[in-house]
């Protein structure tokens, strides 16, 4: 456990490249929805040089998978007095296949997923696969905390159609790019209530940044 910990955060520190991040993050634990349940979320995030508001709808489609969709806004500043609102859309397919509750030693699950990023003159979609690890402690009563992590590898296309996003590329000719990328999230999920929880993740990407926000099952 400890080589493949090591392993991991090596990976996220010499495979970071100069694309854009993914800003909408893990925001659950590895465990996924029962079949029928539906969780609402509301997030907001803070990073480098952008900040977003969004929501997040989760259901549980079949036993050990549920989907999840996110949408929302986020404003960009470029560093150079151009700041611009856009639009973010994620989605995601995970599974889960390691459970702590059946005598394995963490609750792991795999999903894939996408995201898109739209703001004026600039856009970024990305399409790629995460694993994510976590481990529930119960410390009183019904209350819980469950750290999690999550490895992200994804392939990343950047688009610039005017030089106020990153005048860097536009003036190397690197407007418009396709790369790999790696990135790591590492949150906690602290539940209140049976339906309500709080959620708060640290991303490490391109471009740091903190997400925090609530989780609300429906039904």
């Amino acid at each position: 456990m400890n080589r493949i910990f090591w392993i991991t955060i090596v990976m996220v520190l010499f495979s970071i490249s100069s694309g854009s991040a993914q800003f909408l993050g893990q925001l659950s634990a590895a465990p996924t929805l029962d079949r029928g349940d539906a969780l609402l979320g509301a997030y907001l995030g803070v990073y480098d040089n952008a900040f977003s508001l969004f929501g997040q709808f989760r259901y549980g489609v079949v036993t050990y998978v549920d989907l999840g969709l996110k949408l929302g806004m986020i404003n960009y500043d470029s560093g150079l007095g151009n700041s611009r609102t856009g639009l973010t859309l994620g989605g995601d397919v995970k599974y889960w296949f390691m459970e702590k509750r059946s005598g394995d030693p963490l609750d792991i699950s795999f999903s894939v997923g996408t995201e898109y990023l739209s703001i004026s003159d600039f856009n970024v979609i990305s399409l790629g696969g995460n694993v994510i690890a976590s481990y529930p402690i119960d410390y009183y009563e019904t209350k819980r905390v469950t750290p999690y992590g999550r490895l992200n590898v994804r392939w990343q296309r950047t688009s610039l159609d005017k030089p106020w996003a990153d005048p860097e590329k536009w003036n190397s000719g690197n407007a418009h790019s396709s790369d790999m990328n790696v990135a790591l999230a590492l949150g906690a999920e602290l539940k209140l209530t049976e339906t309500l929880n709080l959620v708060g993740e640290l991303e490490i990407d391109d471009n740091v940044g903190f997400v925090a926000g609530v989780n609300y099952s429906i039904f």
